[in-house]
């Protein structure tokens, strides 16, 4: 408990700091964003349909939504622009939805989880913080993406494992294997990044984000954070996978350290396995658009491998797919040859603790 009262204070001076610094962009002009309610439609003589809609104050006014059809009754954002005295579409009000089905997740969590699944949105909720108030107003201050990513992640994967599995040598053990993998990525992309010229102009998004801050980004670094980001919720997962294997594996003295290292790493096998495609799929799954637009021009594939925007993805995947795969042997490594002792005690205590519970 004192523990968690240490990081709860960390994450109370990273947000103190946090909200300072994010004066930084506080110069960027801001407009005010409303929701309005559309209760009617018109037509020009052109034929351009036009919504009416209803603002908190009572008054109308007219939304163009550029072609894109909305239903009476539905709620948008619009912005205003004071200056100008200006009302510009947005987008329709899709927020119940996403209510409803953040609701339901975190029923079946708690449902099917119990304590520690509590546990495990508590630390998501940190990692969010971390990731909201901690990291990104730093790299907006222009601080090195890929070091201060780094140091944030180092940060997720320790809030993340200690908070939802406790406490314990088995987390240490998952942790110290998980530190080891996205080192290892970082070294990996680094050296991939060496080898060819890059912008990191791969989307509008990252075009724009370097227009806003006049050019003070170092973007190829920020395309490599969000590389990192993605690979650390799943490391969380076969570290400790891998680690709990050994464990039971431990309690039969029967079986040598080395054949120990051996069944824990064909348990590995099927999980990396099934993991890595997992990753690579959920890669394609959001770049589903991108693949149909690229399947459509007539490009030699060694060209279009060379466009940065699909070099991107390819590392990204294989990068990620890389540190997955190295975390296996060396999670059980240091599980079985390193901590294996400190590890079982963890089992025994939990033993002692139910019988003494149950006398």
């Amino acid at each position: 408990m004192q523990k968690l009262f240490i990081i709860i204070i960390l994450f109370l001076g990273v947000f103190q700091h946090t909200v300072f610094a994010q004066e930084i962009v506080s110069d960027i002009p801001r407009s005010e964003y409303q929701r309005v309610e559309i209760i009617n439609t018109s037509t020009n003589e052109n034929g351009r349909v036009f919504y009416e809609a209803v603002k908190e104050n009572g008054d109308i006014i007219d939304v163009d939504t550029f072609g894109e059809e909305i239903t009476i009754g539905s709620t948008v954002f619009i912005e205003y622009f004071p200056q100008e005295d200006y009302f510009n579409y947005v987008t329709v009000d899709r927020s119940l939805p996403s209510l409803l089905l953040l609701i339901l997740f975190v029923i079946c969590i708690l449902v099917l989880a119990g304590k520690k699944g509590l546990r495990s949105l508590f630390s998501l909720g940190l990692s969010f913080i971390f990731l909201f108030f901690g990291l990104i107003p730093l790299l907006l201050q222009g601080y090195n993406p890929l070091w201060t990513t780094l140091l944030f992640g180092l940060c997720i994967l320790f809030v993340s494992i200690f908070i939802t599995h406790g406490f314990n040598r088995q987390s240490f053990v998952s942790f110290i294997g998980s530190v080891s993998s996205i080192i290892i990525a970082v070294v990996l992309l680094q050296v991939a990044i060496s080898m060819v010229p890059m912008s990191g102009l791969i989307n509008d998004h990252i075009q724009f984000l370097n227009f806003e801050l006049n050019d003070s980004l170092n973007l190829v670094s920020i395309v490599s954070a969000g590389i990192i980001i993605g690979i650390l919720g799943v490391l969380d997962d076969i570290t400790i996978t891998q680690v709990a294997v050994v464990r039971e594996l431990s309690s039969d003295k029967n079986i040598s350290k080395k054949e120990i290292f051996k069944k824990a790493l064909r348990v590995g096998r099927d999980h990396i396995s099934s993991l890595v495609n997992t990753l690579v799929f959920a890669y394609i799954g959001a770049t589903l658009p991108l693949i149909m637009f690229v399947t459509l021009l007539d490009i030699p594939f060694i060209v279009l491998i060379g466009q940065e925007f699909i070099f991107v993805e390819i590392i990204r995947s294989l990068v990620g797919a890389i540190a997955l795969t190295i975390a296996v042997p060396v999670t059980t490594y240091l599980a079985v040859f390193i901590f294996l002792k400190t590890i079982g005690k963890d089992k025994k205590c939990l033993e002692s603790a139910c019988a003494h519970t149950h006398h």
